[in-house]
């Protein structure tokens, strides 16, 4: 029965994998684009008068951040709905963590996700946690 829940959940994942990676994919790339123009915005002195530059470049860094929120909040309501089918089914935490890390290893190996250090998939990780906690 183990086998057959287990065998289950990885076709409930992989069957949702084209969302995942496509909300995945434009999660990491809005994240990368929004960390550069913090960067920028971090250079800029903003005690001082704001001139138009310093405008764009604040300004321009706030549609980027609330870009990157908005899919972070996508990929995090898929995993939500994962996490959440898993634990009704009884899968206990490690089983999800090992299902969900699987899954972001393929996108990173078949070339979807850019291999980033692991950030994203600690980031995902902890969601799971989360989401596999307040479930409860």
């Amino acid at each position: 029965m183990a086998l057959h829940r287990h065998t289950t959940a990885t076709r409930d994942f992989t069957t949702a994998l084209p969302d995942v990676a496509a909300a995945a994919i434009r999660y990491q790339v809005l994240h990368a684009i929004e960390a550069e123009h913090l960067a920028a915005m971090a250079k800029l002195n903003l005690a001082v008068d704001w001139t138009a530059e310093v405008r764009h470049t604040v300004f321009n860094a706030g549609d980027h951040v609330r870009a990157a929120r908005g899919a972070r909040g996508r990929l995090r309501e898929l995993v939500r709905g994962f996490v959440i089918e898993r634990r009704l089914a009884s899968d206990p935490l490690s089983r999800v963590l090992r299902e969900t890390r699987a899954l972001l290893q393929l996108l990173e190996s078949s070339g979807s996700l850019r291999r980033d250090g692991g950030w994203l998939q600690a980031e995902v990780l902890m969601w799971v946690v989360d989401e596999y906690e307040n479930a409860a």
